[in-house]
């Protein structure tokens, strides 16, 4: 495995107790999503102060090297989301019961609620070691990953399994408070954390303005030609047919703005359609692996991003760490670490008319982009990996608290001569 965040100096309040994490999670390297990107900078801050991490995830048929501290089940690849190997059902469950107690885990990290996520849960709840969870994805806006059952039945399924999953855990990482709305709506009444995941700061040579100009060379675009940038999955959900339809208009008042595309995703062959009349104006790249990312988004004047269905969007943070300004959606979570009129621009979801004048009035005042790139640059030191963890490792220390408080007063109870009446409950909260 891989981690490209590598940072070189640990803090020495932060390197005891050290405890061991079982990170379960369907979505995990290769896989180059916001759930994988969000795991590995954790993981690679614990391990960084010298906590111990074990990730449990599929396997993948592009990937077939040995991890240290990997463990992965045989996976399948459906039809409906050929990107995304899923564990066999069962097999994880079987597993977990057979050799769990050996890891010895001390914390048990879920970061999807299905497969694996459901093994990990069940394996510690039967153990009784704190569960903890993040969500990182607005799963109800995603059903149509279901196409064989009708949406309203897919969205009843969804509605009644989260607040199953999530209220038994002990504690619930969300990335923004737009997730964790999400989850108290669906009735999950669990202790809930807003965490943000961490972006690391890229060095300021990679994004100096020399190293910017030498990428926008290296891509045929001139030092004066306005370059748009976006970055993610090609999917329905981040409604690129709203950038698309926006960059038509803003090339009716600058003709040689040039929109690069980063990614792939089930859409790509009708983007690839959609954007033929436009020309070499659109330019869409395909898969641009993470270390070549802030390469790119370094190049931009503006990375634009019309998704309205984020959690967080971490590509967003990944774009402000590189000095780049955003236009989003005020929308979902995309919104919540963008400064308005600061380090980015908040639109209406579906203005695609403001989208574009709004994209063509700061293409068209470089001092006020010049000032929203320092911005940017400034306002990323806000969400740091090493911020990140330090509130993740938090939320683990407390849980355990709680379990050892509770275990105490399991101990204590089972011994006392007095009983407790049967219409009469003991909880413990922390």
């Amino acid at each position: 495995m891989s981690d490209d965040y590598q940072p070189e100096e640990v803090l020495a309040e932060d390197t005891v107790p050290r405890i061991r994490v079982g990170m379960f999670s369907e979505s995990f390297y290769p896989v180059q999503n916001g759930v994988t990107t969000s795991l590995l900078t954790l993981t690679a801050e614990l391990r960084r102060r010298h906590h111990n991490v074990l990730t449990f995830a599929p396997a993948h048929h592009d990937h077939d090297v040995v991890d240290t501290n990997v463990l992965r089940f045989p996976s399948f690849v459906s039809m409906f989301n050929r990107d995304y190997p899923l564990a066999y059902p069962i097999i994880p469950g079987i597993a977990m019961a057979s050799y769990f107690r050996d890891l010895h885990l001390d914390v048990v990290h879920t970061h999807t609620p299905f497969v694996l996520g459901l093994a990990g849960a069940q394996a510690a709840i039967h153990t009784g070691i704190p569960l903890v969870s993040t969500f990182h994805t607005l799963y109800t806006r995603y059903s149509h990953y279901m196409p064989l059952l009708p949406d309203n039945v897919t969205q009843h399924m969804i509605e009644r399994y989260l607040p199953w999953y999530y209220n038994r855990c002990d504690a619930i990482i969300c990335p923004s408070q737009t997730a964790a709305d999400e989850l108290k709506a669906l009735g999950v009444s669990g202790c809930v954390h807003i965490i943000p995941t961490g972006i690391p700061m890229p060095d300021e040579v990679s994004i100096s303005d020399e190293r910017r100009m030498q990428t926008r060379s290296s891509m045929g675009v001139g030092a004066n030609t306005p370059m748009l940038v976006y970055a993610g999955r090609l999917a329905r959900e981040k409604r690129l047919d709203w950038l698309i339809q926006a960059f038509r208009t803003v090339q009716q008042t600058i003709p040689n703005a040039v929109l690069f595309i980063a990614g792939t995703g089930p859409t790509d062959v009708e983007l690839r359609e959609e954007c033929l009349p436009l020309g070499e104006n659109v330019r869409l790249l395909g898969h641009v692996a993470h270390d070549k990312l802030a390469a790119l988004l370094t190049a931009a004047d503006l990375f634009c991003f019309p998704s309205p269905s984020e959690t967080q969007g971490l590509v967003i943070g990944e774009a402000r760490a590189c000095g780049t300004p955003a236009v989003v959606m005020n929308s979902g979570g995309a919104p919540e670490t963008v400064t308005h009129g600061e380090d980015g621009i908040c639109i209406d979801a579906g203005d695609v008319d403001k989208y574009a004048a709004e994209v063509v009035r700061l293409l068209k005042s470089p001092t006020t982009l010049a000032q929203m790139r320092r911005s940017a640059r400034q306002n990323a030191h806000n969400f740091t990996p090493e911020s990140m963890a330090k509130r993740v490792m938090d939320v683990y220390r407390s849980t355990l608290a709680v379990k050892a408080v509770a275990g105490c007063a399991v101990r204590q109870t089972n011994v006392s001569s007095t009983s407790i009446p049967e219409d009469e409950s003991v909880s413990v909260c922390g």
